[in-house]
């Protein structure tokens, strides 16, 4: 009896556990994620425009380079002929992969089991809710984990058939998300480092070549790069490290009260142990695989880190939790790897799996609940306009972005327009939106149309919010915006805007009600717009409105 053995580990038994967990909150978000919200819906419509080259054209209305509007044509048809539900599986499935690459690397880094990285990435809300969007971010996480993958492959092995996946899965990253190219710049250095330290210089050659390709591969994005330019002044605000900081909360924290402060812990530990490890241990003391895993590790960590919150300070954009996620399995696979190479083997495991219990026991339960929101409920407003909208009626969106998923969902007889008018709903034609802010009167057809259908005993249905001031106050009044020496120089249109058309309602609406869409699910923030209405005619200012 004293040598018997179990047939399955521990490790074993808790890294599978945690896979089914991880399936589970997959599907969950598959089955409740509902409708698609303004984002989802404009990645779909460039991918499935007409030709290869309106899509190009339009790469600049989104976020993301080629390589996922191609997969994602592929899937949908043109014209785009696929349901929601379809749309969610795809989703789903691009999710499941990340998986896959998770226990793949597990096999082509050497970690034994994975632990580490399912607790922390298969069980972050963020990551499943963002990864499995119809959005390219999942599949920036899935090819930045091969990515990782394939170059320590390739540093274990120098061959012409490794070289090639390392270059194909670097090009596809870029290829996919923008920001991967960051990660990339880190990868190789934490390879080049590895084979620097063997006096290779011809395979450092060959790792940094691999990250010049990649870069290469965007060099026809730069028209699209220069378009982005000229309107980006609508999604920056200044930024600090502070800032960095407490955004990035949202992501890693993932919905448990000590998340945040976990992955710091973690981060700070780990990066400290491996480099306490690596000084302490002299060449010759620490297996070579285990020596060179750890320089591979920490120095692909500490890089990827710095330049990507610089990446994230230089770009300058209103931070959003899906900025991060990518990081998230970026990291948490670089601290498995320095897990992995130091201390004993089977109590290494043994410690990360206790962890991982720990992790799950916490964090299984909030995950499940939070992949239960719906992503929008724009279809459900949608349709209950479609139930009650009259012939003359009219459709007020405010802000004009909600206008790209109202365009897919409704298909009711009332005109609709958006705050300011925008003539393609198909995407974010922010181009189109600087239009009108440099335009000298560019809410007078909206205001004329709100006018002459409250004039004809007709409703005025808004989908969104306007800003109603105060009695005695006056609406803001911004003067066009124009390209200046040094940048956009413009006020704050929308808030105008809102004022604008909240003033006139409130001055002429006889009647104002909300009207109550059923929901019984959660929404997230960014698309859970109220229904209201607006009818009758007075000539005074008598205050109808809220």
């Amino acid at each position: 009896m004293s040598n018997f053995r179990p047939l399955v580990s521990a490790p074993a038994i808790v890294a599978g556990l945690v896979t089914i967990a991880a399936i589970y909150l997959h599907v969950v978000f598959g089955l409740n994620a509902g409708a698609l919200w303004r984002d989802e819906v404009s990645s779909l419509e460039v991918a499935t425009m007409r030709s290869y080259g309106e899509m190009w054209a339009n790469l600049s209305f989104d976020s993301f380079p080629a390589f996922f509007f191609l997969l994602l044509r592929a899937f949908a048809g043109v014209p785009a002929e696929v349901s929601d539900a379809a749309l969610r599986g795809f989703g789903c499935a691009i999710g499941l992969l990340i998986l896959g690459a998770v226990w793949l690397n597990a096999k082509w880094l050497r970690l034994g089991f994975p632990l580490l990285t399912l607790a922390l990435i298969g069980l972050n809300p963020m990551v499943i809710r963002y990864g499995d969007s119809i959005r390219a971010y999942g599949l920036g996480i899935f090819l930045a984990l091969l990515m990782i993958g394939a170059m320590w492959r390739l540093l274990e092995s120098f061959t012409l058939s490794r070289a090639s996946l390392a270059a194909l899965t670097a090009v596809l990253s870029v290829q996919t998300v923008y920001y991967n190219s960051v990660l990339l710049f880190a990868v190789c250095l934490g390879a080049a480092a590895v084979a620097l330290q063997r006096r290779q210089f011809k395979q450092t050659c060959g790792v940094l070549g691999i990250g010049a390709l990649a870069a290469l591969s965007l060099v026809p994005y730069g028209s699209t790069m220069q378009r982005v330019a000229t309107c980006n002044f609508m999604w920056k605000r200044p930024s600090t490290l502070l800032n960095l900081w407490r955004e990035g909360a949202e992501t890693l924290g993932a919905n448990i009260p000590f998340g945040l402060w976990l992955w710091s812990a973690l981060f700070v530990l780990v990066v400290a142990i491996g480099a306490w490890s690596f000084l302490r241990n002299a060449p010759g003391s620490m297996r070579v695989i285990e020596r060179e895993r750890l320089i591979f590790s920490l120095v692909t960590l500490l890089i990827g880190t710095i330049c990507y919150a610089g990446f994230l300070r230089v770009l300058g954009y209103i931070l959003q939790p899906w900025y991060y996620v990518t990081f998230v399995a970026f990291a948490t696979t670089c601290l498995e790897m320095v897990c992995s190479s130091v201390g004993e083997k089977s109590r290494n495991l043994l410690v990360r799996s206790v962890l991982v219990l720990a992790v799950v026991g916490a964090a299984f339960l909030p995950a499940a609940r939070a992949l239960r929101s719906r992503q929008t409920n724009m279809d459900l407003v949608a349709a209950k306009l479609e139930a009650i909208v009259q012939p003359g009626d009219l459709i007020l969106i405010n802000t004009w972005n909600f206008g790209v998923s109202f365009r897919r969902y409704y298909h009711g007889a009332a005109p609709y327009t958006t705050i300011p008018p925008i003539a393609d709903l198909r995407t974010h034609r922010v181009d189109l939106a600087k239009e009108q802010m440099m335009s000298p009167e560019p809410l007078a057809p909206v205001l004329r149309q709100i006018e002459e259908t409250l004039r004809s005993g007709h409703t005025v249905w808004l989908v969104g919010y306007l800003r109603f001031l105060e009695p005695g106050q006056t609406p803001l009044q911004v003067p066009p915006g124009f390209d200046g020496p040094t940048g956009w120089v413009g006020g704050d249109f929308l808030s105008a805007w809102s004022e604008q058309a909240g003033m006139l309602t409130r001055q002429h609406a006889k009647n104002f009600r909300r009207i109550r869409v059923p929901l019984e699910q959660a929404v997230m923030r960014y698309e859970n717009v109220p229904l209201s209405g607006f009818d009758g005619w007075r000539s005074g200012p008598e205050n109808a409105a809220p």
